[in-house]
C-alpha cells in the first residue's frame, strides 16, 4: 500500500511540475510587495497576507472580456479552496475613466474576492506585465510559484490542478 501511495504521489509531483513548467513560471521569484486600496477605500498590503495563505493575484479590467470570463471561472476554484488557506486578490487596472464603475460592477456580479484598484498600473508594472488578464500565485513564503498571461476556456482546469496539487503537497509534507 505504501508503494502505491508513493507511486501516486510521484505521479502527482511529476504532473505538478509539468503543469508548472507549462505555465510562465517565475522560478521562485519573491513577489513584489504593494499597497493598494480596495473598493471600499481600505488599504491592502500584500506582505501582511503572505505567510497566511496561498494567494492568487489576478489583474483584470471591466472592459476586458477574457478577464471577465476568467473571473467567473475562478469563483468555483475560490469556493473549493478558501477553507484550505486560499485567497484570491483581484486587481482592477481600470483607469480614471472607468475605475468609478468597478465597485458596482463587482457587487452586481457578486465576486467573493478581495478587489483592489491599480488605477495607474503601478503594481501591474511591478509584476512585469502589461496586459490583463494576468494571474500569479504566491506561496506562503511570498514567492511567485505560477504565472500566466491571458485566458482561454480550460485554463481554469489547469489552475485548479495546480492549486489542488499544491495543497496535496503541503498535506504530504505535514505528515
Amino acid at each position: 500500500m505504501k508503494f502505491i501511495n508513493a507511486v501516486i504521489i510521484t505521479i502527482g509531483f511529476l504532473f505538478f511540475f509539468n503543469t508548472v513548467a507549462q505555465a510562465q513560471l517565475a522560478t521562485n521569484k519573491q513577489a513584489p510587495d504593494f499597497v493598494l486600496p480596495d473598493i471600499n477605500g481600505n488599504d491592502f498590503q500584500l506582505s501582511k497576507k503572505t505567510g497566511e495563505k496561498l494567494i492568487l493575484i489576478n489583474f483584470w479590467a471591466t472592459w476586458c472580456a477574457p478577464c471577465l470570463d476568467e473571473m467567473k471561472a475562478m469563483i468555483p476554484i475560490y469556493e473549493k479552496y478558501k477553507d484550505q488557506g486560499f485567497e484570491v486578490v483581484s486587481i482592477s487596472v481600470d483607469d480614471n475613466k472607468t475605475a468609478g464603475r468597478v465597485p458596482s460592477f463587482v457587487n452586481t456580479r457578486k465576486y467573493p474576492f478581495i478587489i483592489l484598484q491599480d488605477i495607474n498600473n503601478e503594481v501591474m508594472k511591478l509584476y512585469q506585465t502589461t496586459v490583463p488578464p494576468y494571474t500569479a500565485i504566491i506561496d506562503t513564503e511570498g514567492k511567485i510559484i505560477y504565472s500566466h498571461t491571458g485566458y482561454r476556456k480550460g485554463d481554469e482546469v489547469k489552475l485548479d490542478d495546480f492549486i489542488r496539487l499544491y495543497f496535496m503537497n503541503k498535506t504530504h509534507e505535514a505528515k
